[in-house]
């Protein structure tokens, strides 16, 4: 259950609008070779998470990430139905050191472990079939089943 639930806050901050073009992962394809290292998925997912940082402090409190998932639902990104009280339970389980700011580092983390268990292949990169299960909501990777 923790696993689903912060790979939903990640994608709820950036997948829709990194896959929104073409084929999934266009973008974050930054080498043009077809598929996503780890490097690449980690410069791009990093990336629109820390642009929910209001403030520009390098880091995310509870309701900079709070409004970020707000702002991709109003703008038709995925994230739809992580309302309620569980953006709370998902920030603090992100939260590594319990400071009430998510770092550069903790995300970090979280967007290994999400490359890891979508690389169901275990290639060492994301191919466009294994983008699409990740944007369509499915777990992908080793030890994700369904939701």
């Amino acid at each position: 259950m923790k696993t689903i639930s912060l790979a939903a806050v990640l994608l709820a901050l950036s997948a829709g609008a990194v896959l929104a073009q073409g084929a999934p992962g266009a973008r974050m394809d930054a080498n043009g070779d077809g598929k996503v290292s780890l490097a690449e998925f980690k410069a791009a997912r990093v990336g629109m998470m820390l642009r929910a940082d209001a403030n520009k402090d390098g880091k995310l409190s509870k309701t900079e990430l709070e409004s970020g998932m707000a702002a991709m639902r109003q703008g038709g990104g995925q994230g739809q139905g992580q309302g309620g009280g569980r953006g709370g339970m998902m920030f603090g389980m992100l939260d590594a050191n319990n400071d009430g700011f998510l770092t550069r580092p903790e995300i970090e983390k979280m967007v290994e472990r999400r490359f890891q268990r979508s690389d169901v292949n275990g290639d060492g990169a994301l191919s466009a079939t294994e983008l699409a299960a990740m944007r369509s909501g499915g777990m992908g990777g080793r030890g994700g089943g369904g939701h």
